[in-house]
């Protein structure tokens, strides 16, 4: 990659998966079943750690991961489900992203000269309470292609055309959806970060119940990147039937679905999205979800557990 703003700053389908014999739309899907990596597979060492750099984290998106799929035949809950299993070389790009993020926030809050009534980094920073990427929505041209639709969508704030049908060969995506992560590594950062050089995105896996850290940390990486970078974040939803839902997606549904993350109100406090649902014509619920919609960012964590996203 060559040298960018972001660089500087930092160091130098819809997919609905929906129970078993359920149908909409015309479509029947399941939910995942996480798969499990041994702990051995996410340990850092320090050396590796002082071997690492700007290059390891563009890299990290490329190296083969567990299968976590949308696809399975049994799971009707997310409950107890813990994050989907990292890659070292993910956790490590993860780890210095947002070590970085720490730093700068701090750096600018030094130099603002902070009002300590502030009760966020964002704030404290002096960064912009609310700000929003333009507009990009278009509506996913099949029923399992939200996460396509989410990689056009956010390459095009980007300054990168790049069709649905293109994003889902780039992907990897199949009837069944688009992989949180598979041998190929984790698709949509990979192909976020082959496509432009302005944000070399990470994952970050997120349990079924994100904690009050993770939460505050989701806001952090979402302000600084639409401040720093001019950046969306992918997210990976996974609602539960009768759980917290995205706006307009039915709450008697389990739906697994890919959404484009495009700014956020209150310093990070609120997620504004684009949903590619909207005036799909082949989900048939389409009409009720808003092109352009808000969530407390608690809720829009808690919908992303169990997955997580990409930044």
């Amino acid at each position: 990659m060559r040298a960018r703003p972001w660089v500087a700053w930092l160091v130098g389908s819809i997919v609905l998966a929906i129970p078993a014999g359920t149908v909409l739309a015309g479509t029947v899907l399941a939910v995942t079943v996480l798969a499990v990596t041994p702990a051995s597979a996410v340990t850092v060492s320090h050396s590796a750690a002082a071997r690492s750099g700007p290059a390891a984290i563009a890299a990290a998106a490329v190296q083969s991961a567990p299968l976590v799929t949308d696809i399975t035949a049994k799971a009707h809950s997310k409950q107890g489900l813990a994050a989907p299993p990292m890659t070292a070389a993910m956790t490590l790009a993860n780890q210095r992203k947002q070590a970085q993020v720490r730093r700068e926030l701090r750096g600018l809050a030094r130099a603002t000269g902070p009002d300590m009534a502030c009760a966020t980094a964002a704030c404290r920073a002096g960064l912009p309470a609310a700000r929003n990427l333009a507009g990009s929505q278009q509506p996913q041209q099949r029923d399992y292609f939200c996460g396509p639709a989410t990689a056009s969508e956010m390459l095009a704030q980007l300054g990168v055309r790049l069709s649905q049908t293109a994003a889902a060969s780039e992907l990897g995506t199949t009837a069944g959806g688009t992989d949180w992560s598979d041998a190929s590594g984790y698709p949509m950062p990979r192909v976020l970060n082959s496509n432009q050089k302005k944000n070399q995105y990470v994952a970050v896996a997120l349990p079924w119940t994100p904690s009050a850290k993770q939460i505050s940390t989701f806001e952090s990486d979402l302000v600084a990147d639409v401040n720093h970078n001019g950046a969306p974040l992918a997210g990976n939803a996974y609602e539960v039937a009768g759980g917290p839902h995205l706006v307009g997606n039915p709450v008697n549904q389990t739906i697994m679905h890919w959404i484009d993350i495009r700014g956020y109100q209150k310093y990070g406090a609120v997620t504004d999205y684009e949903d590619s649902v909207h005036d799909a014509t082949s989900i048939g619920w389409g009409l009720n979800v808003p092109a352009y919609s808000a969530l407390p960012t608690s809720t829009m964590v808690d919908i992303l557990g169990a997955r997580g996203y990409d930044w």
